[in-house]
């Protein structure tokens, strides 16, 4: 083994700790973006049935005086509701402050002869998850000869996958440009990507299994049930979120080889 060689295995973990860490923080924050997500989802939709609620109630008002009263309570009623969390909030920043300052001290006495231990640890603990989730693009773009298992000429069902497989940066822009056709543009649903890449000649016979093997080896979750407004209607299904896919340039993607269906997905 050459010098370049031997520079090369040494820094091997070094990379997939590098590479790996982002993957593996956005693993851990996907969970934390759904729950935002959805508690994002429920207020818009209590604030629109508020909203409702109170322009129906102000419809059935004809008098120019019950109207300003009730736009003035309505008013005030937003008014508590804000002042209301405000407390809420201060209170809570108040406790943890209360807490801090008294338990702190207290605590840094058992706790503190144990923080070098437990800061080491956590960062191997780290480091070893990150190569874990290390993206292997490299056996995905460049594979290893055939060592006399099958005649070079004739492609196995490896060769087929990786000729199948999108670029990296056409993947993420798929996935972008169909989470830009539902109503929130948060997500994509799987089948929906599929169907928007087959009509541009991409992904030939894929099945929605096929299209999360692949996220899985870039290290991107999925999400099992995430609802989605297209085209007007709440769908349920399997889908990706972008705020797991990896940060990466506008590209542009393949024009369309099949005229537009309606889709399921």
């Amino acid at each position: 083994m050459d010098i370049g060689q031997a520079i090369t295995s040494a820094t091997t973990p070094v990379r997939a700790v590098i590479t790996g860490s982002p993957v593996l923080a956005r693993r851990i924050w996907a969970p934390t973006a759904t729950r935002r997500e959805q508690a994002a989802e429920v207020r818009e939709t209590l604030a629109k049935g508020i909203a409702a609620a109170r322009a129906a109630e102000l419809a059935k008002l004809t008098d120019e005086k019950a109207i300003a009263k009730a736009k003035a309570a309505h008013a005030e009623a937003d008014k508590a509701t804000r002042a209301e969390k405000r407390d809420r909030i201060g209170s809570v920043l108040a406790g943890g402050i209360l807490v801090v300052l008294v338990a702190g001290p207290v605590s840094w006495q058992f706790v503190g002869p144990w923080m070098p231990a437990a800061v080491w640890s956590g960062i191997g603990l780290w480091c070893i998850a990150a190569m874990a989730h290390a993206p292997k693009t490299a056996a995905k773009t460049t594979p290893g000869p055939d060592l006399g298992e099958a005649p070079a000429n004739t492609p196995d069902d490896t060769d087929e996958w990786i000729q199948d497989s999108p670029p990296e940066a056409v993947l993420w822009a798929l996935i972008r440009h169909t989470a830009a056709l539902t109503k929130q543009g948060t997500a994509a649903h799987l089948q929906a990507v599929l169907d928007e890449g087959q009509r541009r000649g991409q992904f030939g016979d894929w099945t929605v299994a096929d299209l999360v093997e692949e996220l899985a080896s870039y290290g991107v979750p999925v999400v099992e049930g995430k609802k989605l407004t297209v085209g007007g209607r709440d769908r349920n299904r399997k889908a990706v979120l972008l705020s797991a896919l990896p940060e990466a340039d506008p590209a542009p993607f393949p024009a369309l080889v099949q005229p537009a269906t309606s889709s399921a997905g």
